[in-house]
C-alpha cells in the first residue's frame, strides 16, 4: 500500500522534472528513468537531490546515490519516504 507522503514524493519528482527537462508535453511516470532518458543534465540532477534533502529533510549517502536503481522516479520517491519513515 502507497502512503500519501510516498505520493506527494513522486507527485514533486515528478513536476521537477517536468519543469526543467528540455521538451514540452512529456508524459512522465512512476518507471520514468530520468537519467538514461536525459531529461535532467547531471547539475539538474544534484540540484534535485539537494532540493530533496531540503524539502524531506533526509541525506544521502554518495553510494545511495551512485545505485543505479535510484534512477527511476518511483525508486527515488521510495527511497525518500523509507527514509523519512524511518
Amino acid at each position: 500500500m502507497t502512503d500519501n507522503l510516498e505520493i506527494e514524493i513522486l507527485q514533486f519528482i515528478t513536476n521537477y522534472i517536468q519543469e526543467r527537462a528540455p521538451g514540452q508535453g512529456l508524459v512522465l511516470n512512476g518507471a520514468t528513468n530520468f537519467v538514461e532518458n536525459r531529461l535532467l543534465d547531471s547539475f539538474a540532477i544534484l540540484n534535485l537531490i539537494m532540493t530533496l534533502e531540503s524539502q524531506y529533510c533526509v541525506k544521502f549517502k554518495a553510494q545511495e546515490l551512485a545505485d543505479p536503481s535510484l534512477q527511476t522516479i518511483r525508486a527515488l520517491a521510495h527511497i525518500i519516504y523509507k527514509k523519512t519513515s524511518a
